[in-house]
């Protein structure tokens, strides 16, 4: 029998997320991969591991032993994986990191001062692209080692939840909305509003209300994201932003307002799923250890 601790974690999440499906969201793989890697694991072990009920699945008396093993098994592999980076004990080194702007600015900067202020003396050379799926695409290409990204990625990549970014309305200084709480599409009508690139989450928020009979007006169109706050700024529209690019307009005077229904988006550590530098490893490392500081 062999195993693959790729499968194993695809098994584990079915079982605590009850199903296919919100396990392959949470780990970021397409659902087929995640199903092809669990029947393998039942080819495996020679006995279903799960039963299919409705839409979702119940863990098989198979399953269930072997669960244990595999949860012990991801347990001492990551265990393994952080004495190893202790161990290394590495001095110098570099790092290639891929992001898009928005990212770049947070969580990516923050990201770097922590790592820069424990590994002192490894370079970090940046990677600049227009947006998340770029910097994904630069990893699997093996243009850079390790990226930041804001989309779904492909199965052959490890991509690692970092923290969660919300799209939110900025609008000029001294808007008449100002001081409200969450606002709703349908408030925002008689607001002209800047819009962004095709195929960015702001764009697409826009054509969404298109679609949905609420006519938010275009007052103007940039392909140059720098542009969007100084255009809020002069008064020329709101735009739709994500939150981490709207704390530098707000501290300038534009107003911030929280959408109805909130728009939030996983943001994600990505690497090829195979042995990386001793950097690259420190790196993702203390990505994950500042999601939980």
């Amino acid at each position: 029998m062999s195993m693959d601790l790729r499968t194993l974690e695809y098994f584990v999440a079915a079982v605590d997320d009850g199903g296919f499906t919100k396990a392959a969201a949470r780990l970021h793989v397409s659902q087929p991969s995640l199903s092809e890697g669990i029947r393998k694991l039942e080819r495996e072990c020679g006995s279903p591991l799960f039963h299919r009920v409705g839409r979702g699945v119940v863990v098989s008396e198979a399953g269930t032993v072997l669960l244990t093993y595999a949860r012990r098994a991801l347990k001492d592999v990551e265990e393994a994986r952080l004495s190893m980076i202790a161990l290394k004990g590495f001095r110098g080194g570099r790092v290639t990191v891929s992001a898009p702007p928005a990212l770049s600015v947070e969580p990516l900067a923050r990201i770097i001062g922590i790592f820069c202020r424990k590994y002192p003396d490894v370079t970090i050379s940046m990677l600049p692209t227009e947006e998340g799926a770029l910097a994904a695409a630069a990893v699997a290409s093996a243009s850079c080692e390790v990226g930041l990204t804001d989309r779904p990625v492909s199965a052959d990549l490890r991509a690692h939840p970092i923290g969660r970014n919300e799209i939110v309305a900025v609008l000029p200084p001294g808007s008449l909305l100002s001081g409200q709480g969450p606002v709703s599409l349908e408030q925002l009508v008689d607001i002209p509003f800047i819009s962004s690139a095709v195929g960015s989450r702001a764009r697409n928020l826009l054509d969404e209300a298109k679609e949905r009979g609420i006519a938010l007006r275009t007052a103007l169109e940039t392909p140059h994201r720098e542009a969007v706050v100084p255009l809020i700024l002069e008064g020329v529209g709101a735009a739709f932003l994500p939150w981490t690019v709207s704390r530098e307009a707000e501290r300038r005077g534009a107003v911030v307002l929280p959408l109805l229904p909130r728009v939030t988006y996983d943001l994600l550590i990505v690497h090829r799923d195979q042995p990386l530098t001793a950097a690259a490893e420190a790196f993702v490392t203390t990505a994950l250890a500042s999601r939980a500081a």
